[in-house]
């Protein structure tokens, strides 16, 4: 498909360039350039776009996707009008309306609704200021006009979110200068950065297409954007300082037939910033559909997922995994049905028996261990254990948004096109995606405790946060799963807990309640819990110079074969056996690990460096005491 992108009052879009490289791999991508003398009137405008609509997509039968920005937004949907329109005029079966779709970004439309009308004039009075002197060079640096600084101003002050403000002044504040000749160079740029308004957007520019482009725009648009049935994507900065984008976006997705919205929290004006993947937000939103796969049979991330290729696990591993295992040199222990443990994972069901696997673990600390358990699964033993995790994961599809985007639902998405927790099998703890990999006899690993383990307190390492109610036993006796304990320690001794949790909530000067209202608005991953009974904040905490090393003990394996789900005694019973054979394994290996020769870091880390093998461990024989 094509897609055209129109930019903002700019003519050129200088705020999107960092999408231009994604959308062209994806589409055949056209961008509207405006010269700053240009006098063009929005109808003519109008028009020409239209025109080139027709000569590149009408004449070939070719779907059309414009994009629209600030300014852009106000245009796209007076094209989409005009060549709609033409295309019902003609009545003719070889000429059909190729606008496929409209992504609106931080649009226009709500020009009425601002002060731009009053305030761009009286900028660009500031061109009045400038006369022969002005021009002339003070020294080796020519100074810029006084509507190019207050305008620029004026735009700092609107335009950037706290982010990217951020960066910016990081960018000053880090810059060094050590000699005359850097400060000269330093203050000439600074000086060509205030004057870039003068040549990129001068005065005459602000005031013709703020006076005749805009408000003639919102004239056009306004009144029939609800007649105006085009299949629309509305990406909504929700921190616009310009346009109050916030609230159009809502009346938008009210008024047009088949609009939906984007919210980017956290993002100003400038929204399409490296926080944002537009060619993923076109591709997955639920209405414009660029390539006709709404008919096509509906990634189910429960049944159609597989593991990624060998060497894509290999290159992810090297990347991701092995600095973690560098540092924390993880050991892992099985256990056989006598209760004996072994060194590696021998003793560990396959997984490939005609009845489901289920892996219950503790949640340590910061939870970043799941990949160190996965991966060593995927590289001794081939089994291929599908995580349950928070919905935090998938909020913003996958990571590619800053707090917002659309989300993947309650299974995940495309793994794709999602991020690794995804890629690696990964999907979202809810009854249902549980109940699913149970049903069609998958290996699952649950973390029962979930966030009240990973965020435990001073005094709550190696203890079990999990619920009374025993569902997930029921559910896996219901298809005769095989359920193995996992015991992991060495996270909760790698930091320093100063503040618990709850303490952070009693925090006076309005921190503690904010605090709470930010763990209010997570969701929960509990399905019968209030979002306000999960506190999702972790306790303050320091980390310790260097990582404890981590140690992980897969339990004795509990068939529930003969467990009848219907029975609540028998699967209470074997809940608590579950807990007491993980109790086991935390203190089996927090006796034995004080004979680990190596489990002190700062002597482990050298020793492998050196010898490039694992350190050794404490003896087998002290896990069996």
């Amino acid at each position: 498909p094509i897609a055209i992108y129109l930019p903002g009052l700019d003519g050129v879009g200088i705020s999107a360039t960092q999408q231009f490289d994604d959308l062209a791999e994806t589409f055949e991508l056209w961008r509207m350039s405006v010269s700053v003398d240009d006098r063009t009137s929005f109808t003519d405008l109008t028009a020409t776009v239209s025109k080139f609509v027709h000569d590149v997509a009408v004449s070939q039968n070719r779907s059309t996707i414009l994009i629209g920005e600030s300014f852009g937004g106000l245009l796209a949907p007076a094209v989409a009008m005009r060549t709609r329109a033409q295309s019902l005029l003609h009545q003719s079966p070889d000429i059909v309306d190729p606008i496929k779709g409209l992504v609106l970004v931080n649009p226009a439309t709500s020009f009425d609704e601002t002060q731009w009308d009053v305030f761009a004039p009286l900028l660009s009075t500031l061109k009045h200021l400038r006369d022969d002197r002005s021009d002339r060079p003070i020294g080796p640096i020519k100074l810029p006009s006084a509507y190019s600084v207050l305008g620029g101003l004026a735009l700092a002050a609107t335009i950037p979110d706290s982010t990217q403000l951020r960066r910016i002044v990081d960018l000053i504040t880090q810059s060094t200068v050590t000699n005359s000749e850097e400060l000269s160079a330093t203050l000439e740029s600074m000086v060509a950065g205030f004057g870039i308004l003068d040549s990129s957007l001068p005065a005459e520019s602000v005031e013709f297409r703020v006076g005749k482009w805009m408000p003639v725009g919102a004239q056009v648009v306004n009144p029939r954007l609800s007649k105006l049935d085009v299949p629309t994507l509305i990406v909504a900065g929700q921190d616009d300082n310009m346009l109050p984008t916030k609230e159009e976006g809502n009346r938008l997705v009210d008024i047009m037939p088949d609009a939906v919205k984007l919210d980017v929290r956290g993002s100003g004006h400038f929204v399409l910033d490296e926080r944002v993947n537009l060619t993923k937000a076109i591709i997955e939103s639920t209405n414009i559909d660029p390539f006709n796969k709404k008919n096509e049979p509906k990634y189910d991330p429960i049944t159609d997922w597989s593991l990624p290729p060998e060497d894509e696990i290999h290159e992810v591993i090297e990347r991701q995994i092995k600095p973690l295992r560098n540092l924390v040199s993880p050991v892992f222990f099985s256990t056989g049905t006598d209760g004996k443990r072994i060194m590696g994972l021998g003793n560990l069901p396959s997984g490939e028996e005609e009845k489901p696997l289920l892996f219950v673990a503790n949640h340590q600390f910061g939870g970043i261990d799941l990949g160190l358990i996965i991966s060593q699964l995927i590289e001794d033993r081939n089994i291929k254990a599908r995580g349950l995790a928070h919905p935090v994961i998938f909020a913003a599809g996958g990571g590619q948004f800053a707090g917002g985007g659309p989300n993947t639902g309650p299974g995940g998405g495309d793994p794709n096109k999602d991020g690794q927790f995804q890629k690696f099998g990964a999907v979202m703890v809810t009854p249902r995606n549980y109940y699913r990999l149970m049903q069609t006899k998958q290996t699952a690993l649950l973390f029962p405790g979930g966030v009240r383990e990973v965020f435990h307190g001073k005094d709550e390492a190696y203890q079990l946060f999990w619920p009374e109610k025993v569902d997930f036993v029921r559910t896996a006796a219901r298809f005769n799963a095989t359920i193995v304990p996992l015991s992991a320690v060495g996270a909760a001794d790698s930091v320093n807990i100063l503040i618990d949790a709850p303490d952070l909530v009693q925090l006076p000067f309005g921190l503690g309640e904010r605090i709470a209202n930010n763990s209010a608005n997570t969701i929960s991953a509990r399905f019968n819990a209030e979002n306000s009974d999960e506190l999702f904040q972790p306790p303050f905490a320091l980390p310790k110079p260097l990582p404890a090393r981590h140690y992980f003990i897969f339990g004795k394996a509990f068939s529930t074969d003969s467990i009848d789900h219907k029975d609540k005694r028998a699967c209470h019973d074997i809940y608590q056996d579950i807990q007491k054979e993980m109790r086991r394994g935390f203190d089996d290996v927090l006796r034995a690990r004080k004979h680990d020769p190596y489990e002190d870091t700062a002597r482990r880390i050298p020793f492998e460096q050196l010898t490039r093998k694992r350190a050794p461990t404490f003896p087998l024989s002290d896990l069996q005491k």
